[in-house]
């Protein structure tokens, strides 16, 4: 009974590891990040390793690295403007997609961070 409660412990420890891949990240990779993302004029969220997630197109009009709290680790915001107002969104550099010619590419891959989209977003 203990191994069966222990295999499941850690197949759930992989699963939540795999959701958040790219989220907490080097102060020198967030700033790569939002410098990057500072010159997009959109980024579209999609987790690929998510069930049932649905694409969303944000539009940037800022990118901001903060402190996370935690050890030595930061997170990347795009702030967008929608008519209900200003919107936040903390980025997963696995599931942040960026057109690249006529594909796309997440922002983790362009900045060459070992990651693992689980499938392509395509429009």
């Amino acid at each position: 009974m203990r191994k069966l409660i222990l295999a499941v412990v850690l197949l759930l420890n992989v699963f939540f590891v795999q959701a958040d891949q790219l989220a907490y990240l080097s102060k020198a990779d967030a700033e790569k990040g939002a410098d990057l993302l500072k010159k997009q004029k959109f980024v579209y969220l999609f987790c690929g390793c998510c069930d049932n997630d649905v694409a969303q197109k944000v539009r940037v009009k800022s990118v901001e690295v903060r402190y996370t709290g935690y050890e030595d680790f930061y997170e990347i915001f795009v702030i967008s403007e929608t008519k209900e107002g200003k919107k936040e969104y903390s980025l997963d550099l696995a599931y942040a997609w960026l057109k690249v010619k006529k594909s796309f590419k997440t922002v983790g891959s362009i900045l060459s961070l070992e990651h693992d989209p689980c499938k392509e977003f395509q429009k």
